[in-house]
């Protein structure tokens, strides 16, 4: 085996992109995020389909009660009021995988596993589940069980699954905390948008044919504000849970860690979704208050430690980018600008109003620098062999030759760049 297999051997088992120039197509071929979304994409219109099929028929209980399947104009409404939450929900978890930006595809991937084969499998077992557990005898309990002991565990482990799959097929663009759990809040809103449309449509058809009811607008804007606002957070909590074990498991050299976080993760995040469940199905509006005060606190938990999770990585960056300082590679100014979060937002703010061109070299120009200090934190922690100082090599050439074609430093430039006078413009076309 010549010197040149060996490396691109090396460069593939550490995750790092080929060394060999190919076309397109091969590149494509050789993808495996390509292969994931040949897979993926068909069973997303499956379920999708599937589920409105499920849930537009009319279902007859043995009692003789009906069930009233969706029409279409339920469903655009109320896909109309859940977007806005998944929307706002999207931008947030995007806006916080920043560092490392994904893959596009990876984000929709994630997204429409969430929305598509979760709540599919979710559908299907937690009615099964809910069949078991059903008992002759009519109590008020009955229609719990399976939200409470059943849903919590099939949920959880369906919008995780995605997660597994992009550590295994793509596990070098998942560096850091962050990165996983915005997935893991991406796949958590794709479910709860699905979710919400369901229930948002079921309301409206109840009260469009119960007179009992009063406005149907109004008894749908109720169950918009509760789940829609009031309870938003629950379901990307949850999967942030299991998220934050696998985030352990990933920067531990311990196998026993490796198996046992990823479990403790998902099996808290079963809890919490079982008691918020299980809260939810009472109607003593008084014994809310203990669970809804221990969400909002796990929530400040929760936002305070992502908050951290950013100023570390920044952190990281800066420390890993004063390496190449030190060897003459970078210079002083690059590791400042490139590891603050509020100089890279101004940066970018400042090439997206000198045009499309512009914002995308120096988007790229940001990301290059930033995969060069992720594959220093590699190097240093033992994770990518030798391989890693040829590809270090070309992140380096590629970033001095963005310099010449993007905005390296934002200091002193101003956000809106100002008009030329008129005299100025004549004096230029003199």
């Amino acid at each position: 085996m010549v010197s040149t297999q060996i490396l691109e051997r090396e460069r593939r088992l550490s995750g790092l992109p080929s060394g060999v120039s190919r076309r397109w197509w091969q590149r494509m071929l050789r993808s495996p995020l390509f292969w994931l979304t040949v897979v993926l994409v068909p069973l997303f219109v499956v379920g999708l389909w599937d589920q409105y099929a499920m849930m537009t028929h009319s279902e007859t209980f043995e009692d003789g009660t009906e069930m009233m399947g969706l029409t279409n104009e339920s469903i655009r409404k109320a896909a109309w009021f859940a977007a806005w939450t998944a929307l706002a929900y999207t931008l947030l978890f995007v806006w916080l995988d920043r560092f490392r930006g994904q893959n596009v595809l990876v984000w929709l991937l994630t997204f429409g596993w969430g929305a598509a084969i979760s709540t599919w499998v979710s559908i299907y077992v937690n009615t099964w589940a809910g069949r078991m557990m059903s008992t002759t005898d009519a109590n008020s309990d009955m229609g719990s069980r399976a939200a409470v002991f059943s849903a919590p565990f099939v949920e959880e482990a369906a919008k995780a699954t995605i997660l597994f799959l992009l550590l295994i097929l793509v596990r070098t663009q998942v560096v850091s905390r962050l990165s996983i759990v915005a997935l893991s809040g991406l796949s958590a809103v794709g479910f709860a948008f699905v979710e919400n449309i369901i229930y948002y449509a079921r309301v409206w058809m109840y009260s469009t044919h119960t007179i009992e009811v009063g406005d149907p607008v109004e008894a749908m804007m109720e169950i918009v504000l509760l789940r829609g606002v009031y309870t938003s957070f629950a379901h990307p909590l949850f999967t942030m849970l299991t998220a934050t074990g696998m985030s352990v498991a990933m920067s531990s050299r311990s196998k026993i860690v490796r198996v046992v976080a990823p479990l403790a993760g998902f099996l808290a995040s079963v809890a919490g979704h079982m008691l918020f469940n299980g809260a939810s199905s009472t109607r003593d509006v008084g014994s809310l208050m203990i669970p809804w005060i221990m969400a909002l606190v796990l929530v400040l938990i929760t936002v305070i430690s992502l908050v951290i999770s950013v100023a570390q990585q920044a952190k990281l960056i800066r420390v890993r980018l004063e390496d190449y300082h030190r060897a003459g590679w970078l210079s002083q100014r690059d590791t400042e600008v490139f590891s603050k979060p509020f100089t890279r937002m101004r940066l970018l703010l400042v090439a997206a109003f000198r045009g499309p061109r512009m914002w995308w070299r120096t988007a790229t120009l940001m990301r290059r620098v930033t995969q060069l200090a992720y594959l220093r934190n590699h190097q240093v922690r033992g994770t990518v062999a030798a391989a890693g100082d040829l590809y270090g090599r070309e992140l380096l050439h590629q970033i001095d030759e963005l310099r010449t074609r993007a905005i390296a430093d934002p200091r002193g430039l101003p956000i809106i760049p100002r008009r030329p006078k008129k005299a100025d413009r004549r004096e230029a076309r003199r």
